[in-house]
């Protein structure tokens, strides 16, 4: 099980200043340089890899085994060191990117009580982008359409500890159900689609079209498997 090993942060990069919160002032525009999409670990929850999934018309499944690494954490990245993803004409997914990207240059870091705070990273060598302070972090969040991202983020979190939780107990202890261990896995863990297809079919359900609905039924399968007996 390799839950333990998913670090908060998927990038290590320089921090310029930290400690800044959403009414902080920040701007930055994206010259399309490219150079932040180069020598990164990017890390996804399975609700960008839904959202990835669909826009290449796939199941997260393929996704996971054509485009991911470590089992699902981190997006795939050319042996030249570039995003998959990473085109002529710049990255190819850009609707629909992860988090990480829509944050940069910023990093965001969620506390043990929830306390929110965000980090500006030291831009590239080469960057060409242009820093400002005319605007927030919050107005720069809702430009990038990072909200529906961070609250994804926050629920994957959550039971991202109640599952390490469960898993510890269990090892503690025999009262908890068994089949915790036998369903959640490192593939089943990001595989929404896998995942949701299985609990459809052992509940008499007919799955969902859309991400965010079968991210509903993902997190109840999930939510099931580490309630105790």
């Amino acid at each position: 099980m390799n839950l333990y090993q998913l670090p908060i942060l998927p990038m290590t990069i320089p921090i310029r200043k930290t400690g800044l919160l959403r009414n902080e002032s920040f701007s930055f525009t994206c010259n399309r340089c490219r150079e932040c999409c180069k020598n990164k670990k990017i890390q996804i929850n399975p609700y960008e890899t839904a959202q990835l999934a669909r826009r290449l018309g796939m199941t997260t499944t393929r996704f996971i085994e054509r485009f991911t690494v470590e089992e699902g954490a981190f997006l795939k990245f050319t042996e030249e060191g570039t995003c998959a993803f990473l085109g002529p004409d710049g990255c190819s997914v850009h609707h629909d990117r992860p988090l990480v990207c829509r944050l940069y240059p910023l990093a965001r870091h969620v506390g043990e009580k929830g306390e929110e705070w965000f980090s500006e990273l030291e831009p590239e060598p080469s960057c060409r982008g242009s820093y400002g302070m005319e605007s927030t972090i919050s107005e720069y969040l809702a430009k990038e359409d990072a909200l529906p991202y961070m609250q994804a983020a926050n629920i994957y979190l959550n039971l991202l500890w109640k599952l390490i939780s469960a898993l510890e107990s269990q090892e503690e202890s025999e009262q908890v159900e068994g089949s915790i261990e036998e369903a959640v896995t490192p593939e089943n863990w990001m595989d929404i689609d896998a995942v949701v297809t299985d609990y459809c079919l052992r509940n008499r359900l007919q799955k969902p079209q859309t991400v965010n609905e079968n991210m509903r039924l993902h997190i109840e399968a999930l939510e099931q498997w580490i309630k105790p007996t």
